[in-house]
């Protein structure tokens, strides 16, 4: 398990799609890190454009993303908007994440040496943000982060939000309701068994009640994550890899039509889908 040939590199990625009424540049950010050196990292873009309310709102989830997934101090720039402020503050970021990185390597590279074994796992980390969704009156921003370092395969998380154009408010998709979960059950249930690409629906309901048993101890109840954002096609909610499922089934999504979700939608995010309740 821990003899995985792989390139001892360590890589970090952030990219950035371009929102049309409210230009923001592709950024892009590779950092390399050898086993057993140093790291380097380099400039590619840096988001350009007239400042708007999606533009700020953008760069602050960029920023709160970095933050919440880096486990690395990293000050907060106080103009997002400046672009010597930007690049050092993800410089910083970077940089934290090697020195977090060569500390995992060391604690690893110990363990291995207790038990005998040579390490030959290198650390690799992909971070992305992409926008996945957009209309005229919101546009929809994924973050991914992925790590590896050792083990059967890498860790994976990720968090969405939709933001209204009119002013950058990030809005709130489903109500706040304590009962909301248990009252979706039936859509979650029907649209991830119409998202399975096999076409198998008891198996792969047996496989994901497995799991949930296994990991929650309950075998009929779904979670609806932290990855729900606003599409054209309806809501969608994503999974990672041992969210739902076991990880050989992969990521899954449930895209729910929003006549289907218009019961649990907020007025706002009805209203901004096109379905007004």
């Amino acid at each position: 398990m821990k003899n995985v040939l792989m390139t001892l590199l360590w890589m970090l990625s952030i990219s950035l799609g371009a929102i049309a009424d409210n230009d923001l540049t592709v950024v892009e950010i590779n950092v390399e890190k050898e086993q057993k050196g140093g790291s380097t990292h380099e400039w590619v873009h840096f988001p350009t454009g007239a400042d708007s309310p999606v533009r700020r709102a953008v760069i602050d989830f960029i920023f709160q993303c970095m933050q919440s997934f880096s486990n690395a101090d990293i000050a907060y720039p106080s103009n997002t908007c400046d672009e010597k402020a930007f690049k050092t503050f993800l410089d910083h970021y970077a940089d934290s994440l090697c020195r977090f990185c060569s500390q995992d390597q060391q604690e690893y590279a110990a363990l291995c040496a207790e038990s005998g074994e040579v390490y030959e796992v290198p650390w690799f980390r992909n971070f992305s943000i992409q926008k996945v969704a957009e209309t005229s009156r919101y546009v929809s921003y994924a973050c991914y982060d992925g790590e590896f370092c050792g083990g059967a395969h890498d860790n994976r998380g990720s968090v969405a939000k939709t933001f209204r154009k009119s002013d950058g408010a990030a809005i709130n998709i489903f109500v706040d309701d304590d009962d909301l979960t248990d009252r979706m059950q039936g859509i979650l249930w029907k649209y991830l068994v119409a998202s399975d690409e096999a076409g198998d629906a008891e198996d792969f309901v047996k496989e994901i009640g497995d799991f949930l048993e296994a990991n929650y101890g309950n075998r009929e109840r779904l979670h609806l994550g932290s990855t729900i954002f606003l599409a054209p096609d309806g809501v969608h909610l994503q999974y990672a890899p041992l969210e739902i499922s076991f990880w050989a089934m992969g990521d899954q999504e449930i895209v729910i039509p929003y006549q289907a979700a218009k019961p649990f939608l907020t007025p706002e995010a009805a209203r901004l889908a096109g379905v007004a309740k």
